[in-house]
């Protein structure tokens, strides 16, 4: 895919993986649409992008409204006036165990990592298909390919995101090849995810993530990541490539999933260490 005067339009852009994928798109000469809900900092973000000379627009969006995912593409059309990539970026994180999760926490997490796609797909699938070009991006996870304990929700929204793109490239393959699209399953990130999804998840009812072993373990974790605009330029070099699945950490990846695949073909549950022992 040539980049090159491309617009990209980035949801969850204010910061983290999104800012990541903002600054790669901006490198290599692309117009960049960057959206948050976060409308402050968003407006930080921007600012910032565009002192370092960046062809910049921010638009504050909530990706759970259908109806403000249209502003979000007939702002970038005003401003641009086409829209070449779309990574469905935006995000919330959870780590606690299913009996700690609030009802609210469900919902929420669904209705934005979910949903968001959803959205994105619904509102920016049928101007490429008319323009008779563009690509749609997704960020799922690691955790989209392999399930965690404490991580169950988390879990469940990022299996259906691999999902719904897989389905959709085949789709597209048949009866759009014009228009692609890729996923991203990132590893850890050194991003600030589990702080930044707790005043989302406190106004769901939830209590403090990092106040709990598994959310400060997870936090940890994620600490010790990749640097987002690493992130950003994996997955931006990887769509220009025509790749799908747009894999940070690969031997990560497959040291994971090559033995839950031997696991799989004995009828036996995945648990890092000797699956050959699990039920």
């Amino acid at each position: 895919m040539q980049l090159d005067k491309k617009t990209a339009v980035i949801t969850g852009g204010a910061g983290g993986i999104g800012l990541g994928i903002a600054r790669a798109c901006l490198a290599r000469g692309m117009r960049v649409v960057v959206s948050d809900v976060d409308a402050s900092r968003l407006a930080e973000t921007a600012d910032a992008l565009r002192s370092d000379g960046g062809r910049v627009h921010d638009h504050a969006c909530d990706v759970r409204s259908l109806e403000a995912v249209e502003g979000l593409r007939d702002a970038a059309l005003e401003a641009f006036g086409q829209v070449d990539l779309v990574c469905n970026n935006a995000g919330i994180g959870l780590a606690r165990s299913v009996l700690d999760t609030a009802d609210g926490d469900w919902e929420l997490l669904f209705d934005v990592n979910v949903g968001g796609v959803v959205n994105g797909i619904r509102t920016f699938l049928p101007l490429m298909v008319e323009q008779g070009s563009g690509h749609l991006n997704a960020t799922a996870s690691l955790s989209g390919l392999v399930g965690d304990p404490g991580l169950v929700t988390y879990d469940g929204t990022k299996f259906a995101v691999v999902g719904m793109m897989e389905g959709l490239a085949l789709e597209l393959l048949h009866e759009h090849p014009d228009v692609t699209c890729s996923v991203l399953c990132p590893g850890p990130v050194a991003t600030d995810l589990i702080a930044s999804s707790g005043k989302h998840l406190s106004d769901a009812g939830s209590s403090d993530m990092l106040s709990t072993e598994t959310g400060q373990e997870v936090a940890d974790y994620l600490a010790a990541g990749l640097n987002p605009d690493e992130v950003g330029r994996i997955a931006v070099d990887g769509i220009a490539a025509a790749k799908f699945w747009l894999l940070t950490h690969p031997e990560l990846t497959f040291e994971i999933m090559e033995p839950r695949f031997e696991a799989m073909k004995a009828g036996r549950l995945y648990v890092a260490g000797d699956w050959t022992e699990q039920r």
